[in-house]
C-alpha cells in the first residue's frame, strides 16, 4: 500500500463517490462494453489476416512432422561432428536459465 492512502476497509474509502454513475448497474455497464465485441460482425480483413498469420504456424508443423518423419539428419548433423551445434545450443540455452535462476535467487535474499 502507498503511503498516504487509506486502507481499502476505511471509512473514507466507503465515502467515496460510486463507480458507476446514475442510472447505470454492473449489469447494463457490462452489456453495453460486451455489446462492442459480440454484436459487430467480423470484417473481411480480419479473415484474411488471420490466414495470413495461420500460414507460418502451418509451416511449422510441417516442419516438425518432418523432423519426427526423417530424424535430425535432415539438419545436416549425419556425422557426428555435426552434432556439435544442437549440443552447444542446449548448454547455451540451459545456462542462460540457470543464469536467471542465480540471478532472481540472489535477488530475493
Amino acid at each position: 500500500m502507498s503511503a498516504g492512502q487509506p486502507p481499502f476497509d476505511s471509512p473514507e474509502i466507503r465515502r467515496l463517490t460510486p463507480v458507476i454513475g446514475p442510472g447505470y448497474t454492473y449489469g447494463s455497464v457490462t452489456d453495453k462494453i460486451s455489446s462492442i465485441v459480440l454484436t459487430r460482425p467480423t470484417s473481411l480483413g480480419w479473415y484474411i489476416g488471420f490466414l495470413i498469420c495461420l500460414q507460418p504456424l502451418g509451416m511449422m508443423t510441417v516442419a516438425i512432422g518432418w523432423l519426427i518423419i526423417k530424424g535430425t539428419g535432415i539438419w545436416g548433423i549425419n556425422i557426428p561432428i555435426g552434432w556439435g551445434f544442437a549440443i552447444v545450443n542446449f548448454v547455451w540455452w540451459i545456462g542462460i536459465g540457470h543464469a536467471g535462476t542465480l540471478i532472481s535467487a540472489i535477488y530475493s535474499c
